[in-house]
């Protein structure tokens, strides 16, 4: 064999050598992502977005705080929502709403986002003293005074035994 087919013998059975140790060095790192991928947990998660904005619509609603106040913390509530909710598709979660989910085994992180949501937001304030806010106080006084249970119990009274009466003739 000639020097010159030593010499590109010799670089075949380099390259062979180079090619089999980066094919294998590829196997490994590729095998160990896809082995992270499985540890890392689900990517598929829900949150009960409607429950918690009637969970704080409610409790607005019977705080006794003004209109425009309670404007205002909707909004922040509601911009404070969207970031915790962002903030777990930023981490690579996919983020579906509960009742869009028809089946499997999706985590819910529901009481995450409250918790995350709350850190940034004060829970809305209970409600006065008296058991009725301002607003339904006045919408009370417009309407005329309450009738008590008693009052409303005899007027069902009255009109069942007229019923009554008019069927038994």
């Amino acid at each position: 064999m000639s020097e010159h087919g030593r010499f590109r013998a010799e670089y075949r059975r380099m390259f062979a050598v180079g090619l089999g140790a980066g094919v294998l060095l590829w196997g490994v790192w590729a095998s160990h992502a896809i082995i992270d991928l499985r540890r890392s947990g689900p990517h598929l998660v829900k949150v009960q977005l409607a429950e918690l904005v009637r969970e704080f619509v409610q409790k607005e609603a019977r705080s006794g705080v003004p209109s425009d106040r309670i404007t205002a913390e909707t909004a922040t509530f509601l911009k404070a929502l969207g970031d915790a909710v962002n903030a777990h598709g930023a981490r690579g979660e996919t983020v579906l709403l509960a009742n869009a989910v028809v089946g499997g085994d999706v985590p819910d992180i529901t009481m995450a986002v409250r918790r995350e949501v709350y850190a940034h937001v004060p829970h809305p304030q209970t409600g006065t003293s008296e058991g009725l806010s301002p607003q339904m106080q006045q919408f009370f006084d417009a309407q005329g005074q309450l009738q008590g249970p008693g009052q409303i119990q005899s007027q069902v009274q009255t009109q069942s035994q007229g019923t009554q009466g008019g069927q038994s003739k």
